[in-house]
């Protein structure tokens, strides 16, 4: 599978565990004016490789869940497109194509290379799947912190509008594209959006300071979206700990991908949409169709 240019990438484990999260990349994908691709990883390990069969190859029975997996969710990407469809707010705009594809190895690996060439990887919530699910822990971590494209991952509890987007800096440059994002997606969906500041971010300052500094940083984002009015949050305390608590009530919650201990935390934490967003670009090698 090569993932298409711009594309919002689903990954889809088990089914219906993630007709959350394809739900809401579809829609997503009609406001973007993007397609879908959903992909199912079989993950391969010699070291469970059963006796008769080859080390590093997946069984046929695992192959056949993948696809009756990905068909499930075809169908129900559809379903989602036909009721969005007709929606008022959707009358005019392109329907996006779904496509679906399954790929054999590291579910990670497989998720990284193909977020290289996506708009955004959306995963579903953590503690749906069996034992040893590739949302859980190491696997969903890994992608997060290497994925090439912004990563969305619906917590448990998530789904719901709540009280706009809330996103945490630290005051460096590299929070600017956590921060474009987050009003982007704000902007998008007629959404307040809160930035949050903690002291400890980057050690003491007088209050002067820190006003100024989240000033810069949101100064050409005003002016990009004249409409919203953010909300300034400066508070001293650890930046990870208060963005968990604060997004309880909040639609989505964004951090910047550097920032690898504060997006941990709200990933193991938040009851919300995460959004992780890196500080890099695509791949210049990625391969997109």
């Amino acid at each position: 599978m090569t993932t298409t240019e711009g594309t919002v990438l689903v990954g889809v484990e088990n089914w219906p565990a993630a007709a959350a999260s394809v739900s809401w990349a579809v829609e997503q994908a009609y406001r973007d004016g993007r397609d879908v691709d959903l992909i199912h990883v079989v993950s391969v390990s010699s070291l469970d490789t059963p006796p008769g069969f080859r080390a590093g190859a997946a069984s046929g029975l695992e192959q056949a869940h993948g696809t009756i997996v990905l068909s499930s969710a075809g169908r129900y990407a559809e379903r989602c497109l036909d009721e969005l469809s007709r929606a008022w707010e959707f009358a005019g705009r392109r329907r996006p194509a779904v496509t679906a594809a399954q790929r054999v190895g590291s579910v990670a690996t497989a998720l990284v290379d193909a977020s290289g060439c996506a708009s955004l990887l959306v995963l579903g919530s953590r503690g749906q799947g069996p034992l040893g699910s590739w949302t859980l822990g190491s696997v969903r971590r890994s992608v997060v912190k290497d994925a090439r494209c912004p990563v969305v991952a619906l917590c448990p509890g998530a789904g719901g509008v709540g009280r706009g987007v809330l996103v945490g800096i630290d005051g460096t440059s590299d929070s600017i594209p956590a921060l474009e994002f987050a009003f982007d997606h704000a902007a998008q969906r007629s959404l307040p959006v809160t930035v949050l500041y903690c002291y400890q971010a980057r050690g003491p300052q007088s209050p002067e300071d820190d006003r100024r500094l989240v000033a810069e940083c949101v100064a050409g984002l005003r002016e990009r979206h004249p409409d919203l009015h953010p909300q300034m949050r400066i508070t001293a305390g650890s930046l990870a700990r208060e963005l968990a608590e604060q997004a309880q009530t909040m639609h989505m919650a964004v951090v910047g991908g550097s920032s690898g201990g504060v997006a941990r935390h709200l990933l193991d934490h938040a009851h919300s949409v995460v959004t992780v967003v890196p500080a890099v670009a695509r791949r210049a090698d990625a391969v997109c169709l």
